[in-house]
Parts: structure tokens; C-alpha cells; sequence
């Protein structure tokens, strides 16, 4: 489960993604497609207004896979433990697999 909380109005509000389905994974792929594309062009590569907006494409990603409840400004203003859910649920609907940091390997 994909859990993140986010301030909307003032207020804490938790959304939550149990699973990833096919749009998902479509939209992760399209992403990295664009992704390949700016970091593949010579010129695009060093072009902030190019990261700019393949960052906001990124957070719009997260807005469409949680049907969009919140905004890109709500993500935005979020704190970096949001983020890091958000990246970790991006490689999962790639159908990558997470590494175990070094606490999860201890409990093992």
C-alpha cells in the first residue's frame, strides 16, 4: 500500500493506493520515455526549463495514479517522506523491486 498524507486546506489528509494496476504502469512507462528523451538529447540534458517541466509531468503522474484527489501544488508543498513513497510506488509500477536497506536486512 502506496500511503501518503498531504495539507489540503490547512488540514492533514491521508490518501492511499492499494494496489498498482495497468494505467498505472502506463503511465510510469510514459514517463520514463520522456525521461529517456531529455536526458538523451545533448542540448535538452543541461536545459533546466526542460527538467522543470519533466518534473511537473512527474508529480502530474501521481495526481492521475491516485485518481486525481489531490494536485501537483498539493505535492509540491509536501515533505520529502512523501516524495520518497511517491518514488518508491514510480519503480513499483515499472515493475521494479525495492533494495532492503541495511535495518530490513538485520530483522531477516
Amino acid at each position: 500500500m502506496y500511503e501518503i498524507t498531504l495539507k489540503k486546506g490547512g488540514v492533514d489528509k491521508e490518501f492511499k493506493k492499494d494496489f498498482i494496476n495497468v494505467e498505472d504502469n502506463l503511465l510510469a512507462v510514459e514517463h520514463q520515455v520522456r525521461q529517456s528523451a531529455v536526458f538523451s538529447d545533448e542540448k535538452r540534458r543541461l536545459d533546466s526549463k526542460a527538467h522543470r517541466k519533466l518534473n511537473e509531468s512527474y508529480l502530474q503522474m501521481f495526481v492521475d495514479m491516485y485518481a486525481g484527489q489531490f494536485t501537483v501544488d498539493d505535492l509540491k508543498q509536501s515533505d520529502m517522506t512523501v516524495l520518497n513513497t511517491l518514488n518508491d510506488l514510480y519503480i513499483a509500477a515499472l515493475g521494479g523491486e525495492q533494495e532492503e536497506d541495511e535495518s530490513e536486512k538485520k530483522e531477516q
